[in-house]
């Protein structure tokens, strides 16, 4: 596994041997393109990228993945729990998944097929946007697989699509 984990150290909640064990436990290519997770407990990459871009972030986001041409970085916040931290790891590798790993095709579907004809959300986020719910779906796929009976019709597409293989 080529993917760079980077500043776990200055927190004492999860070990970088652990962010590895819990990204390696995923299908390999749901990380295979990443270069790296970061923690930024400052939100100094945040910061820079949002002046860079001059597009504003959210202080309340707990994490974000970052993609430039080249470039897939997932960077996450201070977290309070081991279980925030899994959540939003495996929901911004969930973005990823979304944007670089899944066809166009399947992404059609989840917009135009799977979310139109589901009405329950796994999370408030989840109902903001395809790509949020498709995020926080997998996030719970990862987590908290049983909440998954709310939302059918979405598990079905995360075993038989996402997942399979």
């Amino acid at each position: 596994m080529r993917l760079l984990v980077a500043n776990f150290e200055r927190q004492n909640i999860v070990a970088k041997s652990q962010v590895i064990q819990a990204v390696k436990r995923l299908p390999r290519a749901h990380y295979e393109g990443l270069q790296a997770i970061r923690y930024d407990p400052h939100r100094t990459f945040a910061t820079h990228l949002s002046f860079v871009h001059q597009k504003p972030f959210s202080l309340r986001t707990r994490g974000f993945y970052y993609h430039e041409s080249d470039l897939s970085v997932i960077i996450i916040f201070p977290f309070k729990t081991s279980s925030e931290f899994y959540h939003v790891l495996y929901h911004e590798i969930g973005h990823y998944v979304f944007l670089r790993v899944l066809s166009q095709a399947h992404r059609d579907q989840w917009f135009h097929k799977i979310r139109p004809r589901e009405n329950q959300f796994v999370s408030s986020p989840a109902r903001q946007n395809s790509r949020e719910d498709f995020a926080e779906t997998y996030a719970y796929y990862c987590t908290k697989p049983h909440q998954l009976r709310v939302v059918p019709i979405k598990a079905q597409f995360f075993r038989e699509v996402v997942f399979s293989a």
